[in-house]
């Protein structure tokens, strides 16, 4: 080959440059190296002259396997401290970045359209009405915001009855179990479950059933089958009647008894059907049943079992019976069928409702059996991934005694939401009920109007917002100024586009700023309006 000479060009390379600096474009493959040379040069602080072909014909390094072991340079001659901290030249961006863009809980329309990588699975929320972060401009291009299903996350909704906290959650519900073009784009739809209870008798049904229907709207648009969700609600076996006129009103909501199957049942399942809790008193009964648990241990439990030694203990008759209700009760719900269990009913694009509105179950009892229902539906294999929604959450998620062991299983479900592929919908009247903990973990916060200081105090505990003024407190103003049907999110993983000084614009998170929308109509029939003399 010809060499350039040093007057017509010469390459050189040193050391501090190379070692200061990442790979870029332009960059040469360490393979140009001479094989020959004891001692590559660029470790010998010496000019290297390179072959006039290799100038002239010099493209992007192509890093590959054959590449890596054929270069002379061995990593082993770099800090190893150092090598990690630089990322491939093959990266087109920063992967951290990719990551917190692929997992962002929500985005606006305008940062979708400006991100490189489409979010496979997008569902619209609703329509922005004012951005209030520094940086972002008050009025968007596109008004669309969107969830992104794709993802896990967590969202606390909460707001007075009647300011649209139902409809958000139903909303929500819409995208990620149905697969309709007029609300964003779901190829794989997901799983659904809901719990439902109430210490009230039941009147009417659980407003997530109205999903099974299509509102008037999609009807005059010939789109009743794709506006409607198949739904399955399972009630106690003692309400099974009441609770199918509760539901009659619904034609295409399959009414079941809720059954488990005997062979799920372990000894922790046993302590919480039990209502065994060792942080406060309890009846002798219980130690009784907390001991025989014990003895029979993890792997040797069996509820035939488990009920004969507790017979076979001498109890009073005031013992006695409490003790016969609460077994009496289990049995209800058991069968040795596994085939009928509630967890045969989980299926991709399909929402179970499980409604315990009965005047035998009390909130102790609901929340231990709540606490099974989800962790079967966490068990069931599902490769689309799984959408929860606690309805009425404030009547029996709290940190209270008998509801505490419930409440910290949904909180560690929070925090491992990613490993389990679950989005969690937590719909509330009441927000200063719940725990602390999941309102710091909260992915999005969708607040409807209220105008209780307690709330106020209660939420600013958790929520770090200020406007695009920077005023810490204006939230609070904007929140009783809501109307029905608006909200105000705070989403600090949330993406949006932020305008720079130079006119540039760049897809950041919100991080301290909230956003105030107008929650889309539904596609399903709204069961929750109100109910007017006139």
């Amino acid at each position: 080959m010809e060499s350039i000479s040093p007057s017509e060009f010469q390459f050189k390379l040193d050391i501090s440059s190379n070692l200061n600096s990442g790979p870029s474009s332009d960059s040469f493959p360490l393979s140009v190296f001479p094989p020959s040379s004891q001692t590559p040069p660029i470790l010998k602080h010496e000019p290297v002259v390179l072959e006039k072909s290799l100038i002239e014909n010099r493209t992007k390094p192509i890093i590959t396997e054959s590449n890596v072991l054929q270069t002379p340079i061995s990593l082993a001659h770099l800090d190893p401290e150092q090598r990690l901290l630089s990322y491939e030249a093959s990266y087109d961006q920063n992967p951290t970045i990719e990551h917190e863009t692929k997992n962002a809980p929500l985005f606006t329309a305008d940062a979708f359209e400006t991100l490189s990588a489409k979010c496979p699975q997008r569902a619209v929320l609703g329509s922005i009405l004012s951005q209030h972060a520094s940086g972002f401009p008050k009025v968007t291009n596109n008004p669309k915001l969107y969830i992104n299903v794709n993802t896990p996350f967590s969202c606390v909704i909460c707001g007075v009855q009647g300011s649209g906290k139902s409809h958000t959650a139903s909303v929500l519900l819409e995208g990620c179990l149905l697969a309709n073009q007029s609300i964003g784009t779901l190829p794989k739809p997901l799983a659904g479950l809901c719990l439902h209870y109430d210490t009230q008798a039941a009147a009417l049904p659980c407003e997530a059933a109205y999903l099974s229907m299509p509102s008037a709207e999609s009807l005059k648009l010939g789109e009743s089958k794709k506006a409607r969700v198949p739904v399955t609600v399972l009630v106690a076996p003692t309400s099974i009647n009441t609770m199918k006129a509760v539901y009659k009103q619904l034609p295409n909501v399959k009414v079941e008894a809720f059954h488990l199957s005997s062979q799920i049942l372990n000894s922790r399942r046993m302590l919480s059907l039990m209502g065994c809790d060792e942080t406060g008193r309890m009846p002798l009964y219980l130690q009784r049943a907390l001991t025989i648990l014990r003895e029979m241990g993890v792997d040797n439990f069996s509820y035939k079992g488990f009920k004969q030694r507790m017979e076979d203990e001498d109890m009073s008759t005031d013992q006695r019976g409490p003790f016969s209700m609460r077994i009496g009760m289990l049995d209800s719900y058991l069968t040795g069928r596994s085939g009928t269990s509630v967890q045969e009913h989980y299926k991709a694009g399909r929402l179970v409702i499980v409604d315990l509105r009965d005047p035998f179950i009390n909130t102790s009892m609901a929340s231990a059996l709540f606490e099974i229902i989800v962790e079967l539906f966490l068990e069931k294999s599902i490769s689309s991934g799984k959408v929860l929604l606690l309805d009425e959450a404030h009547k029996y998620l709290s940190e209270a005694h008998g509801l505490s062991k419930f409440t910290a299983s949904i909180t560690s479900l929070i925090r491992q939401q990613r490993h389990f592929g679950i989005r969690t919908l937590i719909s509330t009247q009441e927000p200063t009920i719940i725990p602390h903990t999941i309102l710091e973990l909260a992915s999005i916060l969708i607040i409807h109007r209220f105008n209780s200081p307690t709330w106020s105090l209660h939420l600013s505990r958790h929520i770090c917002t200020s406007d695009e003024k920077g005023e810490e407190d204006e939230w609070k103003n904007r929140i009783t100024q809501l109307r029905v049907g608006e909200a105000m999110v705070v989403a600090p993983s949330g993406l949006g586009i932020r305008e720079l000084k130079d006119l540039k614009k760049s897809v950041v998170p919100f991080s301290n700023g909230f956003i105030i929308i107008r929650t889309r109509r539904r596609l399903t029939l709204d069961g929750g309006q109100s109910l007017t003399a006139c």
